[in-house]
């Protein structure tokens, strides 16, 4: 396949072999399934840019932004932030699920050896229609989140929903019914309702992010001595845009693939291409 020569940047490929527990067969396969993805879902991944259409109006929705330092335990916390009176036309939840892969992508591209991820959303801010908005995107919805867990390199420790509304438990449970049953048992997954995010990330009781989390890494709106989350996103968008050449290539590179006709043995089980294709 063309777009292995992703495997010859050694730094990459640690990610893969380090985020599957050192299994290097587990890593050849999750490396495969990263690049068909791109050959099979090219919907989800044909827009490399935050800053230009369509997903720039993703912006206006929501902020994505990865905190630069690490948490005492070595997690590196992701912050999806649903934007304050944003536009009614930007929440275009199937352009956010790209929008999120993309930073997923572009971590790939900068990120050093961790020991897992934190996913923090805080979605005080969105309104009813966005109910609507994740039912209409319910399919892609699915098969990122179906992406994530079989093409990723990823050791997800905790997924935490700060200030969510009662209006929200269909689409949170959406979400729920597609991460797969060990995830299920790996993660925390807790939903707050109307408290301060800096009580997620700061305190140290049971069932919060980080522990001990320092304060040097957690943003200044939140608690913390860290930038701005506004600041914080523009630097995230525009890191995108530096590494947007290298995404692009390598989609080129993986467009030539050719996809299985008969499902088999792509995401580690038989069929599981075709489980994604939800109507």
């Amino acid at each position: 396949m063309s777009c292995y020569f992703l495997s010859t940047d050694k730094r990459v490929l640690e990610l893969f072999v380090r985020g599957c527990r050192m299994d290097l067969d587990r890593a050849r396969s999750k490396l495969e399934a990263y690049c068909l993805a791109r050959a099979r879902f090219r919907d989800l991944y044909e827009h490399r840019s935050l800053t230009c259409p369509p997903l720039n109006d993703v912006c206006k929705f929501m902020d994505i932004v990865v905190l630069p330092k690490l948490t005492d335990e070595g997690y590196r916390i992701t912050i999806f932030r649903i934007r304050a009176e944003y536009p009614e036309g930007s929440a275009d939840v199937a352009n956010a699920v790209r929008a999120v892969l993309l930073t997923s992508d572009v971590r790939m591209y900068d990120e050093h050896q961790i020991a897992g991820d934190v996913f923090i959303y805080e979605v005080s801010n969105v309104r009813g229609s966005v109910v609507a908005h994740v039912a209409a995107a319910a399919n892609a919805v699915r098969r990122s989140i179906q992406l994530a867990q079989a093409a990723y390199p990823q050791r997800l420790k905790r997924i935490h929903v700060v200030g969510a509304p009662p209006f929200l438990a269909s689409s949170l449970a959406l979400m729920r019914s597609c991460v797969n049953e060990k995830i299920k048992r790996r993660i925390n997954f807790t939903v707050y309702l109307m408290i301060r995010i800096s009580t997620v990330l700061l305190t140290s009781e049971s069932g919060t992010t980080t522990g001990t989390h320092s304060r040097t890494s957690v943003a200044e709106e939140w608690g913390g001595e860290e930038e701005n989350i506004d600041v914080l996103a523009k630097k995230w968008r525009r890191r995108i845009d530096e590494v947007s050449p290298y995404l692009r290539i390598f989609n080129e590179a993986c467009s030539t693939a050719k996809t299985p006709s008969n499902d088999v043995e792509i995401y580690g089980t038989v069929g599981a291409f075709r489980k994604l294709d939800i109507d």
